[in-house]
């Protein structure tokens, strides 16, 4: 998604990612990612649940899991007042959003402000 930074920044978009992982575990692997985002940890799943994201099926949180279960990879698109204006859901847990289809839905939905 770093890729994609120019977008974002033209758009006033922020990333936030959401995890069940522990606060410290974010903070220790965060390097590895290179996003420069927010990363939130959802350890009770609030956020998850929020949006209706829990994982009801084969990815339920493993026992050295501390969280109750794991939540349905997702990249949402939303707006200032909290509305999703889009989502893409992805059935595998290893596998994200690809960009260019990021980059089409902020191009339909958020207007660039060099436009």
């Amino acid at each position: 998604m770093e890729e994609l930074r120019t977008e974002f920044d033209q758009r006033g978009v922020k990333v936030i990612t959401v995890s069940v992982d522990l606060p410290e575990v974010i903070a220790e692997k965060r390097h590895l990612h290179g996003l420069q985002a927010t990363m939130l940890s959802d350890q009770q799943l609030a956020v998850t649940d929020a949006f209706g994201l829990r994982n009801q099926g084969v990815h339920s949180a493993p026992g050295s899991e501390p969280a109750k279960a794991l939540p349905v990879p997702a990249t949402l698109l939303i707006d200032r007042e909290g509305t999703v204006l889009w989502r893409d859901l992805s059935e595998d847990y290893q596998r994200r959003s690809d960009p260019s289809v990021v980059l089409a839905a902020m191009q339909a939905h958020f207007e660039s402000v060099t436009d």
